[in-house]
């Protein structure tokens, strides 16, 4: 059974251990880049979401220890943008690709952003994980190429209509806050 809640402090250690179990290619697919350690800076800033600005679910499972974190998502507001336009991330481990977590994450995380006042939702994918494009095609995203970098596509869903507003592609930011990624059986909806 999986439950999907929101991120607290004490789930930090569990954030690690599931970041120790993702493949390096899962990794790579998340952060644009090999990466073999997470920092702390950066679980510290997951953790530690603002409210009303960022939020991050978790999807816990009951495990030996208490839980383990088979899957998160979040979203920040995108830099260099309107305060309106929120960045999504989203990883999903490798036990429970194709079950339909990945659709679960992310329309809860759409649902939640709206709730936040955000219009639109962006993320940076990279062009070769094609399970994702094909995730965020489904639940509504528009996916372009990234201007100035080849190896991206920017995945884009606006939230709530609003008028005279134009959503533009941008350019992609550092590796640290690129990168989704899913499996094509979350992209069909299969359940466990």
């Amino acid at each position: 059974m999986v439950t999907l809640r929101s991120i607290v402090e004490t789930d930090a250690a569990e954030i690690v251990q599931a970041f120790e179990r993702l493949s390096a290619a899962s990794r790579y697919y998340r952060f644009g880049q090999h990466k073999k350690h997470l920092s702390g800076a950066a679980l510290e800033r997951g953790v530690h979401p603002r409210p009303g600005r960022d939020f991050v679910f978790v999807a816990t499972t009951p495990a030996a220890d208490g839980i383990d974190i088979v899957g998160a998502a979040q979203y920040v507001p995108a830099e260099e943008r309107s305060d309106k336009t929120c960045e999504f991330a989203i990883t999903v481990a490798e036990d429970w690709r194709c079950s339909g977590l990945g659709t679960r994450l992310l329309a809860s995380l759409l649902r939640r952003a709206r709730r936040d006042g955000y219009e639109v939702m962006e993320g940076w994918v990279l062009a070769e994980n094609a399970p994702m494009r094909a995730l965020a095609r489904k639940l509504g995203f528009k996916i372009e190429p990234a201007p100035e970098d080849a190896t991206m596509v920017l995945a884009q869903r606006t939230l709530q209509a609003t008028r005279g507003a134009k959503v533009t592609p941008r350019s992609p930011r550092g590796p640290a806050r690129r990168g989704a990624t899913a499996c094509r059986c979350c992209v069909r909806g299969v359940r466990r």
